[in-house]
């Protein structure tokens, strides 16, 4: 059975198979565009089990499919921000990123007529070089970010965030980190290649012991995971290890996870979490080692 404290967040990032290959926007126009068969996949799955979820929906994918958007806030899931071009926020200079998640917020928001109040940045990219970020998105009227990862690997992740969610008190931004489970003593993420590449056992096992600790958990993933024909191109070689690996497995482990766990939207969760004050505050400084 679920466990009773229901504190499980179901994420989706909006973006096509060709945006997370990281290649880059000038050449977006052109490729096949097939986010609608991933998401109406996930949409179905999501539908079938009675759950609510976060969407961070690319703003370029936002502006020249808004009715994409419409129709994900209209079956009652959230919409979160995932900027506007899906370049890691290390790559940009602080004018650059206030300007992307600004004009992405601005998108989502007319699409939508609700506020948008949450941001998660592409691959996970706030790391300790780009911490700067935090005080920008506050200042731009961002609540929520789900951008740090408490890992360590070749491209993400600040090893020393606590790995339950925490406000940054010098901001009042809260931050709901990446969630994950052990292997090999390493900590390595729940959702995404990891859901693919490791025997479905283990985002089981991680999510029962943190639910069944009354600690706050999110999973993620994106719709061209639920796209196992989506089309193939040379990448980081890292990266292509993990990119299309196991991809036919996604649609049957999320219906058998939504049927094991119960999950909401991120909003949801963290009010909840704010309402048992269950919310920690830490001070930015101590996210750098």
């Amino acid at each position: 059975m679920p466990p009773r404290d229901d504190c499980a967040v179901f994420s989706i990032d909006l973006e096509d198979w060709y945006q997370g290959v990281e290649i880059p926007l000038s050449h977006w126009e052109g490729k096949e565009n097939r986010i609608q068969i991933g998401l109406d996949a996930v949409l179905s799955i999501l539908q079938e089990a009675g759950t609510h979820g976060t969407f961070f929906a690319l703003g370029w994918i936002a502006e020249k499919y808004p009715e994409i958007v419409g129709r994900i806030a209209a079956a009652g899931h959230e919409i979160g921000s995932h900027g506007y071009c899906h370049q890691r926020v290390s790559k940009l200079t602080p004018q650059e990123f206030r300007t992307d998640i600004r004009r992405t917020k601005e998108i989502l928001e007319k699409i939508t007529g609700k506020p948008v109040r949450a941001y998660r940045a592409p691959f996970f990219s706030v790391v300790e070089s780009s911490l700067w970020a935090l005080p920008i998105l506050r200042e731009e009227g961002y609540e929520y970010d789900c951008s740090i990862a408490p890992v360590k690997n070749w491209h993400y992740g600040i090893e020393s965030s606590p790995e339950d969610v925490y406000r940054i008190k010098e901001l009042g931004l809260i931050e709901f980190p990446i969630s994950t489970f052990r292997f090999l003593g390493q900590k390595v993420g729940i959702g995404g290649a990891y859901f693919r590449v490791f025997p479905y056992r283990y985002t089981s096992r991680g999510l029962g012991r943190l639910l069944s600790a009354s600690r706050p958990a999110i999973f993620y993933a994106h719709p061209w995971e639920y796209d196992p024909d989506h089309p193939t191109v040379k990448m980081d070689f890292r990266m292509s290890l993990t990119h299309y690996f196991n991809l036919k497995a996604t649609r049957e482990r999320t219906r058998k996870l939504l049927r094991q766990y119960r999950f909401r939207a991120l909003s949801e969760v963290i009010e909840s979490l704010q309402a048992a004050d269950r919310i920690p505050s830490i001070s930015i400084e101590a996210l750098k080692s």
